[in-house]
């Protein structure tokens, strides 16, 4: 892996840990800031997947599906099976919960739960990567 390689792959990282901390102090915010802790864990799940792709080198094309990224992942590593239920309830807030109606909103306990599978994409990820790809915490 060459050093620019390495800068893509950690910049997603970076990015994605950037998303998990703005998902915990949303939680913590005392305004009911739900939905957009829904999104920004959709978010971090979505960086951390593309880190991974991006390690593998292969291609993804745009989304923010993360059934289609976990989906592309199980080429190389049948253990992200594993996320497919994270995924499939990740997904709706990469858009859905910025617009009006498309979504009813997210309550503390749904937004509690959208942040830990967060987390769980985030620890999953970063077990399968190099440590020289691991961001600085």
């Amino acid at each position: 892996m060459n050093e620019a390689e390495l800068r893509e792959i950690r910049a997603w990282l970076e990015k994605a840990l950037e998303d998990l901390r703005s998902a915990e102090w949303l939680l913590q915010n005392p305004y009911g800031l739900y939905n957009a802790v829904g999104f920004h864990s959709q978010q971090a799940a979505e960086k951390a997947i593309k880190a991974y792709l991006t390690w593998r080198e292969d291609p993804f094309e745009k989304t923010h599906s993360l059934v289609a990224l976990v989906s592309q992942s199980l080429r190389f590593d049948g253990s992200f099976e594993e996320l497919r239920d994270a995924a499939t309830e990740l997904t709706p807030y990469a858009v859905t919960s910025r617009y009006p109606a498309e979504l009813p909103e997210l309550s503390y306990d749904e937004a509690t739960e959208s942040l830990h599978r967060a987390r769980q994409v985030w620890e999953f990820v970063l077990k399968r990567l190099p440590q020289e790809t691991q961001p600085g915490e």
